[in-house]
């Protein structure tokens, strides 16, 4: 017997979170409506509305999907934001597995930052990593000016990624297919392990968890019951979408 965790006709009931979006963006109530708002340090707001997403979400999928295989983690070194949310929702799309990261400052010397980044690469052993073309820059001159470090060292690590810029991945351009909602969905399963989230480490070294698209699903409806939420409803939260490890 199915279980229902929902009690509104707008929100149906789905396995993981982005299969949401294409019902949501079709909805004329909803199509135009912020999904995200991003209030910066600096006192500047960004946002993004339900079709913007579900749009963005689609064409970073189907550009991920050509340079990784189904099931295999990402690595992606990007600062907290929108952007991050995007390609978190696409991989979950293409069935891949995200492990979000604190873009390390390559100008320092080996550093807590460096240790962390190492012990993300060794431990989920990602071949494709997603970054500014900024970052990518930096990595190409650190691996150049690192050449003699070996296969464990951060040099050695990142040169044996392949680079993907979010750039490329957000580039306007091409026919994409917005009618997921229509098609056999391909993307990760209730069961599937979407997300690797790392500890703080305030207690010990940094540990990876692991979480699955369904766990997700649930717990943002969890919270829906609990508030009383209803699709008028704005949530304010400061909660970090990674640790910085320091």
């Amino acid at each position: 017997m199915k279980s229902y965790e929902n009690y509104d006709p707008l929100f149906p009931d789905q396995p993981v979170v982005d299969r949401y979006l294409p019902i949501w963006a079709d909805l004329p109530a909803f199509a135009a409506k912020p999904a995200f708002i991003w209030a910066g340090d600096d006192s500047t707001r960004t946002s993004i509305t339900y079709a913007e997403l579900h749009q963005s979400v689609q064409s970073i999928s189907t550009r991920m999907s050509v340079q990784v295989k189904r099931g295999e983690p990402v690595v992606i070194l990007c600062p907290p934001g929108l952007e991050l949310v995007e390609i978190i929702l696409a991989c979950q799309r293409s069935g891949l597995l995200s492990v979000p990261v604190s873009p390390p400052d390559l100008g320092l010397a080996a550093s807590v930052q460096h240790q962390h980044l190492v012990r993300v690469l060794t431990q989920t052993n990602p071949k494709v990593a997603v970054s500014s073309d900024g970052f990518i820059q930096n990595v190409r001159r650190y691996v150049s000016a690192n050449s003699e470090g070996d296969d464990t060292t951060l040099s050695g690590l990142l040169k044996k990624l392949t680079w993907v810029s979010t750039e490329t991945l957000k580039s306007v351009g091409g026919a994409v297919s917005l009618a997921s909602n229509e098609m056999h969905y391909d993307g990760c399963g209730a069961d599937d392990v979407y997300l690797i989230q790392y500890t703080s480490g305030a207690t010990g070294i940094p540990k990876p968890v692991l979480i699955t698209a369904g766990s997700a699903a649930h717990n943002v409806r969890t919270a829906r019951k609990a508030y009383d939420l209803h699709p008028n409803s704005v949530i304010v939260s400061w909660l970090p979408q990674y640790k910085n490890i320091l």
